[in-house]
């Protein structure tokens, strides 16, 4: 059995890793009996459960509930609170090892070829720290080699030692697979974006999705964190749909309470599970910067305005690298209409999905 642990901060983690999966049991096909467990928590949960059940055909695959990491506090598109997530991550950590190790020691895990197995982690550190004192192998996805959620010097000290403790359990895994380009090192090898493949051309998606005109796709995941950027946009879009010719798609999970939206004619999806097969096939994705929707832009070519939840310092860092930052917001009018005014054109060059290389490296552990 193959035990996979995946961040539940998020819908990133779970969507990169049902790609390498999906990928793995290709490898695998002559073993027609590769078992995997899935282990996660909330919303993350919800996706695999139904990704499981949709495509048990493929997979056989089951997920487990084990997971409850602490909600980002967002307020009008600016992450809150800092250092109190920072306590409750760490309260939520201790509580995970205690989870991870009685599930590491159950009856129906404790067989040899299980105990002594390879534990697979997406960004899920206290796996790796409790597979590392029960002496089995580990590998670690992560594109977050350190952190810096906090800016007092004082209560930067305790960051410090997080990210301390962090490179520990980085440098002591067997391999380290990062989803970003770069230069090899030690145990860490950089296979680029990681994202989920599609079986049609964007032209058979257009198709499939009822897609005919100029399409900007809104997607903020799986949280209420996108909502002022949501509410921002549309106000912009009503005042420019007189002037450009579009259809507006918007997923999002939650009844959404904005003044004027009546007049904004749009298709609301909700969340859906094939949320990467839009974002290939429209012409323009408007999101927050986080890093599975950045990467699927980046794979799939197309373009997209990424605007950062303030203060997170993953999304200014990766929003920044790309030309964007919070204070965009105050600037939608100008953006848009730049984008809007040469919609259709696609990026010139697509990067490289890391996806195959990163199932490769895995199943060859598996093997060993």
């Amino acid at each position: 059995m193959v035990l996979f642990f995946t961040s539940p901060i998020g819908l990133g983690h779970i969507t990169r890793d049902i790609a390498i999966l999906e990928k793995m049991v290709n490898i695998h096909k002559k073993n027609m009996n590769l078992e995997l467990k899935l282990i996660t928590g909330l919303k993350a949960y919800d996706f695999a459960t139904t990704y499981a059940q949709v495509n048990s055909d493929k997979l056989n695959i089951k997920v487990l509930n084990l997971f409850n990491s602490p909600r980002f506090s967002v307020s009008n598109g600016v992450l809150k609170h800092n250092f109190l997530w920072l306590l409750r991550y760490l309260l939520y950590f201790r509580n995970s090892k205690t989870l991870i190790r009685k599930l590491l020691t159950t009856t129906s895990l404790d067989s040899p070829k299980t105990r002594s197995g390879t534990i697979i982690s997406d960004e899920d550190f206290a796996s790796i720290s409790v597979a590392q004192d029960l002496r089995r192998s580990r590998i670690l996805i992560t594109d977050i080699l350190s952190t810096h959620f906090v800016n007092s010097k004082l209560l930067s000290r305790m960051e410090t030692f997080l990210n301390n403790s962090m490179c520990k359990l980085i440098s002591s895994s067997n391999c380290v697979i990062v989803p970003e380009l770069g230069d090899n090192k030690n145990n860490i090898v950089y296979v680029g974006p990681i994202v989920r493949e599609t079986l049609f051309t964007r032209e058979e998606l257009r198709c499939r999705l009822l897609l005919s005109r100029k399409t900007i796709l809104i997607t903020t995941g799986g949280t209420h964190a996108g909502h002022y950027l949501i509410e921002n946009v549309l106000k912009v879009l009503r005042s420019l749909k007189s002037k450009f010719d579009f259809e507006l798609i918007l997923s999002y999970p939650y009844e959404l309470n904005v003044s004027g939206i009546e007049a904004i004619n749009f298709r609301s999806i909700g969340f859906v599970q094939n949320i990467h097969e839009y974002i290939f096939a429209v012409d323009l994705v408007i999101s927050l910067a986080g890093k599975s929707t950045i990467d699927e832009c980046n794979v799939y070519g197309t373009p997209g305005i990424f605007i950062p939840i303030k203060n997170h310092f993953e999304q200014v860092e990766r929003a920044k690298s790309l030309g964007f930052s919070f204070e965009d917001i105050h600037r939608l009018q100008i953006i848009l209409e730049e984008y809007l005014s040469n919609i259709g054109v696609r990026k010139k060059s697509q990067v490289k999905n890391g996806v195959s290389e990163a199932a490769q490296i895995i199943s060859e552990y598996l093997n060993e």
